[in-house]
């Protein structure tokens, strides 16, 4: 077992880093606290973080929560709309698109399940010289401990997440060559991890067919994630 917190931390930085900008300029993403001499009105700091257990006797699992807090100081009133450039700019890279991420998976973990959970704006605070005004950003992910090298097991084909109704092969099986022999867990959005043996069961040429009553991949939309272990 690993300590997952700075994996996680370190996956926002590397996303985020160089590429939130305010007046065409990198907003600052740190740690706790601004970098002494640092005099960027805007930066971003990686701030509360915590989880719970998640795990199984097979794997080490956690929920994470990680908040990003968006400090604009001013010598000025102000109001929130440079906070509000700075988290369309977050949203746009962290959730690019439904049931996506831009986070890379660091050595020794897999990200999985990201939302956002809370948002939220402080009161503005005022000293006399400045104003400060911030915006509190949540994101919540699945971690899962690999043990491997890279941050995802490289499958021979390619690997995809997440898996919608549209790849399966049928009503109820996806197949892809590249989880032959490998061991997986399902996720299914909107329901949680499934049973393996009577919710879903492997494909012996790769993949997994789900045993859900009702189950029609070619008539409903579904989302599922897949955890390698």
């Amino acid at each position: 077992m690993i300590d997952v917190k700075q994996p996680v931390r370190k996956a926002y930085f590397d996303l985020l880093f160089a590429q939130v900008l305010y007046n065409s300029n990198p907003v600052p993403v740190v740690d706790d606290v601004k970098n002494l001499g640092d005099n960027s009105a805007v930066y971003i700091i990686m701030s509360n973080q915590d989880g719970v257990n998640a795990g199984t006797f097979q794997s080490f699992d956690s929920i994470e929560k990680i908040t990003l807090d968006i400090v604009y100081k001013a010598q000025s009133r102000v109001n929130k709309e440079v906070l509000d450039g700075v988290a369309g700019q977050i949203f746009q890279l962290v959730l690019p698109a439904p049931n996506v991420t831009g986070l890379a998976s660091p050595p020794g973990t897999q990200i999985n399940c990201v939302e956002i959970t809370d948002d939220r704006y402080m009161p503005a605070m005022f000293n006399g010289s400045n104003t400060v005004v911030r915006r509190l950003l949540t994101f919540k992910q699945h971690v899962r401990q690999t043990g491997s090298p890279s941050g995802i097991p490289a499958p021979a084909q390619p690997f995809q997440n997440p898996i919608t109704s549209p790849d399966f092969a049928n009503a109820t099986d996806y197949a892809n060559a590249a989880f032959k022999n490998r061991k997986i867990t399902l996720y299914l959005n909107g329901v949680g991890f499934l049973t393996e043996g009577t919710q879903w069961q492997p494909l012996s040429d790769g993949g997994f067919k789900i045993l859900l009553p009702n189950f029609d991949a070619t008539t409903n939309a579904y989302v599922f994630y897949l955890l390698l272990t």
